[in-house]
């Protein structure tokens, strides 16, 4: 479970405080159909610009990365958080919001 107001993810394993950011972006996976979004859409979540040589993608990397960590320590298991080459990410876990 994800609490907005608080900034928690809720899980088996326990609680994990996250970013404004990393709720933003959860909160879009779970409002996308196909709990997928693209590159631009990660970006804009974000805050970030992208540029044409793509040096944002990396820094959107880097990003989803420490969000698959704090997401594991609340106790999701196996892929999260996938990347889709060339398109963007798919979100794999059930998510409650509470605002």
């Amino acid at each position: 479970m994800l609490s907005l107001h608080k900034l928690d993810l809720n899980g088996p394993l326990g609680v994990v405080k996250i970013s404004a950011t990393e709720a933003t972006l959860l909160q879009a996976f779970s409002q996308s159909p196909d709990a997928r979004l693209d590159f631009q859409q990660v970006a804009q979540c974000m805050g970030l610009t992208p540029t044409p040589d793509e040096d944002y993608k990396t820094n959107i990397q880097v990003r989803m990365v420490r969000l698959r960590k704090k997401m594991h320590e609340a106790g999701a298991q196996g892929a999260v958080i996938e990347s889709i080459r060339n398109v963007g990410y798919q979100f794999f876990e059930a998510l409650e919001i509470r605002k």
